[in-house]
C-alpha cells in the first residue's frame, strides 16, 4: 500500500497490545498472531490513533534524531507490514 501525508493511520479495533519496558506486543486474536515492536515501532503504534502519516512523522522527527526522508521510508515499510498483518484499519477510500 502507498501512504500519502494525508493517509489516516489507525490501529485495527480487534488488535490488542501490551507494553513491556521499551517494547510492545501486539496481538491479533482472529489470526492468532503476535508481533513484538521495538521502541520506535511501539511509538508509531501508539500514534496510530487516527492521526495522518504526516502528523506521526512530525512527532517522530521531533523525538528521534533522524532525517524525515529516511524516517518516512522506514515508517511506510513498517506500516505496510502492519497493514498486511491486519493490524491497521484500511484507510477510508476516496
Amino acid at each position: 500500500m502507498k501512504f500519502s501525508d494525508e493517509t489516516v493511520i489507525r490501529r485495527a479495533p480487534a488488535a490488542l497490545s501490551r507494553a513491556f519496558e521499551h517494547e510492545v506486543a501486539v496481538i491479533l486474536p482472529t489470526a492468532s498472531a503476535v508481533r513484538v515492536l521495538n521502541e520506535v515501532g511501539a511509538r508509531i503504534w501508539a500514534l496510530a490513533d487516527g492521526r495522518t502519516l504526516a502528523q506521526i512523522l512530525d512527532v517522530l522527527v521531533n523525538e528521534y534524531e533522524i532525517e524525515r526522508t529516511e524516517l518516512r521510508v522506514d515508517a511506510e515499510a513498517f506500516l505496510s507490514e502492519l497493514q498486511g498483518r491486519g493490524l491497521l484499519e484500511d484507510p477510508p477510500g476516496p
